[in-house]
């Protein structure tokens, strides 16, 4: 995922992503997406397949060979960076739930979330324009309560979201539109079926990896 997806997308979606009760995700089965991204070369599209049971979820992006794969687990407070590539994963800690609730007392952003009432069929479901609206423009979020909540596992480390965003977190984006009409993410398929506990397992042939350390805060 290039920098201009990840910063559109990531960013937007980020408030939607509440990591939490195995219950509070209902849905379970495969959710495919269409990723749009910038690129010197022009505008490129990458495939995203999005799996959820019992509240973990496993993000695969790539090509099989030189794909990564995420696998979030809420329960184990874990979040896991398969590289299939070299047969190894790296490890990270989920924020502890209280750091989820410093979002009651975080401070009201600039942003103003408006309900448009006007409706959308995406990938055979049903779905809400919402208007995401700060300084730098007016985003579209075509929001679906199928679903459940969206659970982004590359924000999930931060823990605390805007009130803003709490209107919108128990929703799924199946479609989002930029201030200037691009289309970074568009739900293709949903696919509800049973999925095998093993897509959310570490495995054994795979060995763990340093994280890489952190530049130094200037």
């Amino acid at each position: 995922m290039n920098r201009w997806t990840r910063g559109a997308v990531v960013a937007l979606l980020g408030g939607m992503c509440v990591v939490g009760r195995a219950e509070a995700q209902a849905f379970e089965g495969s959710i495919t997406m269409r990723m749009a991204g910038r690129t010197p070369q022009g505008v490129t599209n990458q495939q995203m397949e999005y799996l959820v049971r019992a509240g973990k979820l496993r993000v695969n992006m790539g090509g099989a060979a030189g794909g990564m794969t995420m696998i979030a687990v809420p329960q184990e407070k874990k979040l896991y960076v398969l590289v299939a590539a070299q047969n190894a994963y790296m490890e990270m800690t989920l924020p502890e739930a209280a750091a989820a609730a410093q979002a009651a007392t975080a401070p009201a952003a600039d942003v103003k979330v408006t309900r448009t009432g006007r409706m959308e069929t995406v990938a055979g479901l049903s779905c809400e324009h919402v208007e995401v609206t700060s300084k730098t423009g007016s985003t579209d979020l075509c929001l679906t309560k199928a679903l459940g909540r969206f659970i982004n596992p590359l924000d999930g480390m931060r823990g605390a979201i805007a009130p803003w965003q709490q209107q919108i977190a128990n929703e799924f984006p199946l479609k989002v539109t930029m201030p200037d009409g691009t289309v970074p993410l568009e739900v293709t398929k949903v696919e509800r079926r049973r999925l095998s506990n093993d897509l959310f397992a570490i495995p054994d042939s795979y060995t763990k990896m340093s994280m890489p350390a952190r530049p130094p805060a200037r």
